[in-house]
């Protein structure tokens, strides 16, 4: 029986990049809805998408966060749990892929997601916190620390596990996860608290809710080098358009990106195309 996906973009900036990428999901995934969260700053901004981002981004609809920037940054998790708790669980859908704004995706989702069964929640790089090490900002700054401990003593006094000896604890990079339907229903019923921060929680409440994990493979491995010319969360410096175009030349190259912040230079892409092409498109050059 044929996956029905929808698509959460998540946004906070740059609404002619976001066009781009959006109207590039679409044209991959012809008949998948998407639906936007804004996650930026109120005042101005916010009411200004309010009034015309579905429209002149190209959305099915538009979720503005009731919270401030830095706290929808930190938790992506809780802001999609807001916006499925008042819009998404009204839809049909079996899989939902939660995109980042500078997540550039070059091939149709059902490719790019086809080692992810559709009862597991796909994560970027699950990686044990003992392999991540003792540096990680989401364990090792003070307040994060305390956060984390506090994060477990919850996952410890709900669900009653050692955690640590019951479960292995895990980290993710938040870029790129998918989650079955029933997984939402499950964690917006568990209603987890802000302790931690989603790269945590993902993998946290997927393992205490009984989920299986499946690594998306956008990143080959949490310490690979290599990999951060064309996929990390090292910082604001994008990945080059010379290194995409580069890989979609290759036939076993890679097809995500992150992040990438400017529109596509020239790059059309069809459905089952296989690559880009040079064409009709022109913006950003």
């Amino acid at each position: 029986m044929p996956v029905k996906r929808v698509v959460a973009f998540r946004f906070h900036r740059d609404p002619l990049v976001c066009r781009d990428r959006i109207s590039l999901v679409r044209r991959l995934n012809p008949g998948v809805p998407v639906h936007g969260i804004f996650g930026g700053p109120g005042g101005s901004r916010g009411a200004a998408f309010r009034l015309f981002g579905r429209r002149v981004l190209g959305l099915d609809a538009l979720y503005i966060s009731r919270h401030s920037g830095h706290w929808n940054w930190k938790n992506g998790d809780l802001v999609l749990l807001d916006w499925y708790r008042e819009i998404g669980h009204r839809l049909s859908f079996d899989v939902l892929y939660f995109l980042e704004w500078d997540l550039l995706l070059t091939e149709s989702l059902e490719r790019l997601y086809a080692t992810v069964p559709r009862d597991a929640v796909g994560l970027t790089a699950p990686t044990p916190l003992s392999v991540i090490g003792d540096d990680w900002r989401w364990t090792a700054g003070h307040d994060e620390a305390r956060e984390w401990r506090e994060l477990l003593a919850f996952a410890q006094a709900r669900y009653g596990c050692d955690y640590g000896y019951d479960v292995v604890p895990h980290g993710c990079l938040g870029d790129g996860p998918c989650f079955p339907r029933a997984f939402l229903d499950d964690y917006a019923a568990a209603d987890p608290p802000a302790f931690g921060n989603d790269e945590l929680r993902y993998p946290l409440f997927a393992q205490l809710l009984g989920y299986p994990v499946a690594d998306t493979g956008f990143r080959r491995a949490w310490h690979c080098p290599e990999d951060d010319s064309y996929f990390n969360n090292l910082g604001e410096k994008s990945i080059t358009w010379e290194t995409v175009a580069s890989e979609l030349a290759k036939p076993d190259g890679r097809r995500v990106f992150h992040p990438v912040r400017g529109p596509l230079r020239g790059l059309t892409f069809e459905p089952g195309a296989g690559g880009p092409r040079r064409g009709a498109s022109r913006r950003g050059e």
